[in-house]
């Protein structure tokens, strides 16, 4: 028995950072401006990094900071410029608006929805996606 050729020898974080294509995030991110006052941690930075987040099931800033610096050079094939801050991805998540991450979701179920197989089309179409927020809001703190 041959091995299959579909293997691609890559990581699934490194495949699915493959499919996003970078002219077509910053044109996303001009049309929304996204990526206003922001020097390095652009909308394409900070969409890898919490598709990495997501991945690796990391539970908090400091786990998925941490898990990025461990890999070190060893992730620069993912398109990592560098390694962020907590702060600098707490303030991204804060500041910039999420319709922008909206966008580039619909634009990438267009593109590789014809791809899908029947039976996972209707789960990316017909679900509904929820976002909760884990933020806390107390009475000691007043930004």
């Amino acid at each position: 028995m041959g091995k299959s050729a579909n293997f691609f020898g890559q990581p699934i974080f490194s495949q699915m950072i493959g499919l996003l294509t970078k002219s077509k995030i910053e044109e996303r991110s001009k049309e929304h401006k996204s990526d206003h006052y922001c020097k390095r941690f652009s909308t394409f930075q900070h969409l890898i990094t919490m598709v990495y987040g997501v991945t690796s099931g990391c539970n908090s800033l400091r786990e998925l900071c941490g898990g990025i610096v461990s890999y070190g050079d060893k992730i620069a094939h993912c398109k990592f410029d560098y390694s962020p801050k907590r702060s600098t991805i707490s303030d991204a998540n804060k500041r910039r608006d999420y319709s922008v991450f909206e966008d580039l979701y619909d634009d990438l179920v267009k593109e590789y929805l014809p791809d899908l197989s029947d039976s996972h089309k209707q789960l990316v179409i017909d679900k509904k996606v929820y976002a909760i927020d884990s933020t806390l809001q107390s009475p000691f703190f007043n930004p």
